[in-house]
């Protein structure tokens, strides 16, 4: 018959602390996923985030809040939502807000079964709309994190559900399990924790997260965003400012921004000589307070609208110089509808079937509406050149200008708006004298306009990013302009545009990202909000428009251009290392078609079939070295080679273990040297092994033997050091007295 002692199980008191720390975690992990969505409720995450960890480490804390409080916490939520539902235009966060409160309620409060199941059902409800609503690495790990949380939760749920024979209990001792110290709980856990079954269990886990994320790879996927209604009711905000309208000072804003905006993965970087102009915004409007969209040119967009997934760029004719194979875009959630053109094209492809619209004149593609989640989109034939075709426009100009129109049409662009400048005698004043500063009072052609016009700006005015507007009457950028005070990319884009507006050559201001850095690991460009910049486009008088950055050390020199070209600036820091997981991600996940996740799968099961035969491959030769070396003659110089190396082997495995400790000791005195006292630390293990001793049934004379002993120990362990005996002398007395008692 066996007489081993199988540990003790945990009592109810401690199975109901462990869930109360299995729930807490998992609500705070499902509160955590609302970090992934653009919705207004990150200040109500993080008090309810607070409360929830100080009620998961000091359980006892709920029980102090008054009963009142609890019966009229209900009616609150439901008042608190009623307001919310009135006061918001938008009912997804509305619906997220309330359901932080509800987790946030049932987490602090003192939970049943049921109360536990509806724990369960809300915060699920956090992270399956996370789910829907964004692709992240982060959150695919927190969703691991969640479901780790979610099932011992229930598990616990269910031992606590079959533990609970006995009747009603008093509210004492419901709320008794509050009591237990953390210490003594986590203790208790390893005592009776079976580590083969946990290890059993994780492994378990690991394969089953292993098979899912497999076949989420295999399995064709589509949009949920897209096929779902929670689109139509998420708050949409842009975090660049690129959307119809660009006021003064919103790109400087972004240029302390350095989270990445896009990334675009090229098949060939090789060809690329200078930094890319990624073009989202054109804004042929002046306004007071900067440029935005007409409403004729969104009528175009809107008129132009299909539901496509692919798009030819109509301007750009023949294709001379593609350079970068197929481009892909990778574009982060609230940057912008529009999509970044880094020049002409030969075809746009979608990911799947979208609302897209276009714009021929102005080179521009936009979604529908603004993304929620990642972006992608591809580029064949790309030419990065600074020309955009538009031999229509003067015609409509002329045509608009011989014959205005009764009244605007809103579903057509006006060309005429492309030479209107700031209104006013006194602007309109200052616009000619700088204008006959600049051209001498000579006909100049837009080209040599505007070469002329750059050099005034950047010898008049410095770059700066906190630029200042100066006071006065007037016209804002007239203002500016007319002084020295220097100025961020959106002053010299707009300065130029109505310089050359008043000079009668159209322009317009285009705004986006200029430049970006090669990921050093996986070889795709970055592309930053603090790389947004703004610049001018100015019609040649013939056939198109013609691009004019009139920041200074925005256009780089030939020399700049070649040395660029010759080093490939790339970014190998620990951010880069990072982005490029996601990037990753985004390459095997969010894809064009099934080809990549074919080519990942046959690469793997490639790379398993072959690792599998070297490896076993090398065990057979291993096998065979091994026969070979035993079946040699033995004699007595090969035998005491072979000791030897044996006992050198045990000697170094021996002296590194002691090393190891060592190093251990001395790191645990280090951390805590006011806790980390060796000689107490002795004591206790020798206490320890006495009551082994006395668990194994010690004798009568055993115990008379040891109690001595014992009394010096626990004095070494628990005294003052003026009361301590000799320790090498007690330590060599403990072990005497156990070889004595196993003797006995």
């Amino acid at each position: 018959m066996s007489t081993a002692v199988k540990p003790r199980q945990l009592n109810l008191d401690e199975l109901r602390r462990l869930k109360w720390l299995l729930g807490g975690a998992m609500a705070l992990v499902s509160l955590w996923t609302v970090f992934f969505l653009d919705v207004e409720a990150l200040s109500l995450v993080g008090v309810a985030g607070a409360a929830m960890l100080a009620a998961l480490v000091w359980p006892q804390l709920p029980g102090r809040v008054p009963p009142l409080i609890w019966k009229l916490a209900v009616p609150a939520i439901i008042l608190a939502m009623a307001v919310d539902f009135y006061s918001s235009p938008d009912t997804l966060p509305v619906l997220i807000r309330l359901a932080i409160v509800l987790v946030l309620y049932r987490t602090v409060s003192y939970r049943r079964k049921r109360e536990d199941l509806q724990l369960i059902v809300l915060a699920m409800f956090l992270v399956v709309v996370a789910g829907v609503l964004t692709v992240s690495i982060g959150f695919a790990f927190l969703l691991l994190l969640f479901t780790a949380c979610g099932l011992g939760f229930l598990f616990v749920i269910n031992l606590i559900d079959a533990s609970e024979t006995g009747g009603p209990r008093t509210p004492e001792a419901e709320t008794a399990w509050t009591r237990l110290s953390w210490g003594r709980f986590f203790a208790r856990l390893r005592a009776v924790a079976d580590w083969r079954l946990l290890a059993f269990a994780a492994v378990l886990f690991a394969a089953v997260v292993a098979m899912s994320g497999l076949l989420f790879m295999i399995i064709p996927r589509f949009e949920l965003a897209t096929g779902f209604f929670l689109d139509r009711y998420i708050t949409r905000k842009t975090r660049t400012g690129f959307t119809d309208a660009v006021k003064f000072g919103d790109v400087s804003e972004l240029i302390r921004d350095e989270s990445v905006a896009m990334r675009v993965d090229l098949t060939d970087t090789t060809g690329l000589r200078d930094a890319p102009y990624w073009r989202l915004v054109v804004l042929d409007e002046y306004t007071p307070d900067g440029f935005r969209i007409s409403a004729g040119l969104k009528g175009e967009l809107i008129r132009s609208q299909v539901m496509t997934q692919r798009a030819r760029d109509r301007t750009a004719g023949r294709i001379n110089n593609p350079v970068g194979g197929v481009w892909t875009f990778y574009i982060e959630p609230g940057v912008s509808r529009f999509l970044p053109l880094p020049g002409s094209y030969g075809a746009l492809r979608l990911r799947e079937f979208m609302p897209l619209q276009t714009s021929a004149g102005s080179r521009l593609a936009a979604l529908r509406i603004e993304s929620m989640t990642m972006t992608a989109f591809q580029l064949d034939d790309v030419e990065l050149t600074p020309f955009v075709k538009d031999s229509a426009f003067v015609t409509r100009l002329r045509q608009a200008v011989e014959n205005p129109p009764a009244k605007p049409d809103p579903g057509r662009a006006d060309p005429r708006l492309t030479l209107l400048g700031p209104t006013g005698t006194a602007n309109e004043a200052v616009l000619k004298k700088v204008v006959a500063e600049i051209s001498g009072g000579a006909a100049l052609s837009a080209e040599e306009f505007t070469a002329r016009a750059i050099t005034w700006l950047q010898a008049r005015h410095a770059y700066t990013l906190a630029a200042k507007m100066p006071k006065g009457p007037g016209d804002d950028i007239v203002r500016w302009l007319d002084s020295n005070e220097p100025g961020f990319c959106e002053y010299f884009a707009a300065s130029l545009t109505v310089l050359a507006r008043a000079a009668g050559h159209p322009a317009r201001v285009v705004a986006g990202f200029h430049g970006g850095v090669l990921n050093g690991f996986e070889n795709y460009y970055m592309v930053r909000n603090s790389d947004a910049h703004a610049w001018a486009e100015v019609y040649d008088g013939k056939t198109g428009w013609v691009r004019a950055d009139p920041t200074p050390g925005a256009v780089a020199t030939a020399a700049q251009t070649a040395a660029q070209a010759a080093r490939q600036e790339q970014d190998s820091s620990w951010s880069a290392r990072v982005d490029s997981m996601r990037v990753l991600w985004y390459r095997r996940i969010v894809n064009f078609d099934s080809r990549a996740q074919v080519q990942m799968l046959d690469s793997v099961k490639t790379f398993t079939t072959d690792s599998g035969a070297a490896l076993r491959a090398r065990f057979d030769e291993f096998s065979k070295r091994l026969k070979l070396w035993l079946l040699r003659p033995w004699d007595a110089a090969r035998f005491g080679r072979t000791a030897g190396l044996a006992l050198g082997a045990a000697g170094l495995a021996w002296g590194l273990g002691r090393l190891g400790q060592w190093g251990w000791l001395r790191w645990r005195f280090w951390r805590r040297p006011q806790s980390f006292d060796p000689v107490r630390l002795a004591a206790g293990r020798q206490l320890a092994r006495l009551r082994e001793l006395h668990r194994g049934q010690t004798t009568e004379d055993g115990e008379q033997v040891i109690a001595g002993v014992r009394e010096d120990l626990r004095r070494l362990r628990y005294g003052r050091r003026e009361t301590w005996p000799e320790p090498h002398g007690v330590f060599k007395r403990a072990r005497q007295a156990r070889r004595a008692v196993r003797q006995r």
